[in-house]
């Protein structure tokens, strides 16, 4: 087919710009093509076994790559080496990646998923709602779906996770008797964490079914349920004033229509001179113009209405509702790293996982967002942050 063959040049001959690494291509008709330095660290390869594969690249971008995965169109020895090869030469990447997609279906698609407070329910639902027993298969002890962060003492990934807590907990350093919100408490890790360590009263907001009931049972096992409440509710609907707020990795579900409304919620319930600890995952500021109008794999497969805001837009944000901010510390490699536990787990758990009734497409959807968020952090593409907001 002439497309075809036009794709394969097309696609081929952007490859052998690329400057990081080493990337090995078995065609379709069997032909090995080497691109890149062979001495170079990171090396993976290709094997494509439908001849519109890269037709399919150029049509759908991130997602058309994802899907070909998923149909099995191509095999690699490595996939995560493969996705940070990619990711590590991104801007080559880009100059035929989605090249056929139309930004105004784009534009469309994230409209019509964007995160009203009903819309938003049905989101997360999508996600989290897969199951308790799901995650609880392949996450660590405290049951933490956001990074952890490793120090010397840090023996496992649930030691790591704890540490998270803490440094965030660092950063508003709540006196006795202080009222602390969370604003997305996922299964509880954190508010169990501070519960147990200080005497605080501690309310605790999320929009997941799955998540409030877990996460009211545990607060309950652990003797804690003079000091946490747990609620479903949108951050929208909040009205309090409190000390302290603590919002781990929320700020990715609010999306982009969205992000003043969650930095004026955090502006209206904090008390003058309150703080608020931050851990958000942010997209560099030089892709951002890209990405903010494409739909991406994560954005349809994994996290419907998600979206990664940028440095500047969160400083934007920050400073039109009236906050300061101190300095972001960056944890990227920690992330990578608490991914590569996760993806590994995962696949060790697989024939668990798939008893409950996933089959080899959702395995290979799944292995390939936890390889593709992890080549992200390690290119730094895409970062994990955590900072300090300050009511003025």
């Amino acid at each position: 087919m002439l497309l075809n063959k036009i794709s394969d040049k097309l696609v081929f001959n952007f490859l052998s710009k690329i400057d990081y690494g080493y990337l090995e291509i078995k065609t379709f008709d069997g032909e090995i093509l080497k691109f890149g330095n062979p001495e170079e660290p990171l090396s993976a390869n290709i094997i494509i076994k439908k001849p519109n594969f890269n037709y399919n690249l150029i049509r759908g971008g991130s997602i058309g790559f994802a899907e070909c995965y998923m149909r099995g169109e191509f095999e690699t020895d490595d996939l995560s080496n493969l996705i940070e090869l990619t990711a590590r030469n991104i801007k080559i990447i880009h100059r035929f990646s989605g090249l056929l997609d139309v930004p105004v279906i784009n534009y469309i698609k994230n409209k019509i998923i964007k995160n009203t407070k009903s819309r938003s329910k049905e989101n997360i639902a999508k996600h989290y709602d897969l199951g308790n027993e799901f995650f609880s298969l392949w996450l660590d002890d405290t049951l933490t779906y956001s990074s952890a962060i490793f120090n010397e003492h840090s023996k496992n990934l649930a030691e790591a996770q704890n540490n998270k807590y803490q440094k965030l907990i660092d950063l508003i350093k709540p006196n006795n008797g202080d009222k602390v919100l969370e604003i997305g408490c996922g299964w509880g890790g954190f508010a169990e964490y501070l519960g147990k360590k200080y005497d605080v009263k501690l309310d605790c907001i999320t929009i997941s079914k799955k998540q409030f009931e877990y996460a009211k049972e545990r607060i309950h096992k652990c003797g804690l349920n003079e000091k946490v409440n747990i609620e479903i509710k949108d951050y929208r609907d909040l009205q309090g004033k409190y000390n302290s707020i603590a919002s781990i990795e929320m700020i990715e579900a609010v999306g982009q229509n969205y992000l003043e409304s969650y930095f004026k919620t955090i502006k209206d319930n904090l008390s003058g001179g309150g703080k608020a600890a931050i851990q958000a995952i942010t997209i560099d500021d030089s892709l951002f113009d890209r990405y903010k109008n494409k739909q991406d794999f994560i954005q349809k497969y994994i996290f419907p209405g998600g979206f990664l805001p940028n440095k500047n837009s969160i400083n934007r944000y920050v400073s039109d509702n009236g906050l300061t901010v101190n300095s972001y510390i960056s944890y990227a490699d920690h992330y990578a790293n608490t991914l590569s536990i996760w993806r590994n787990e995962f696949i060790k758990k697989w024939e668990l996982i798939k008893n409950q009734g996933f089959d080899l497409k959702f395995k290979r959807m799944w292995e390939f967002y936890l390889s593709y968020c992890e080549a992200g952090f390690k290119s730094k593409n895409i970062d994990l942050i955590q900072f300090s907001l300050q009511n003025k």
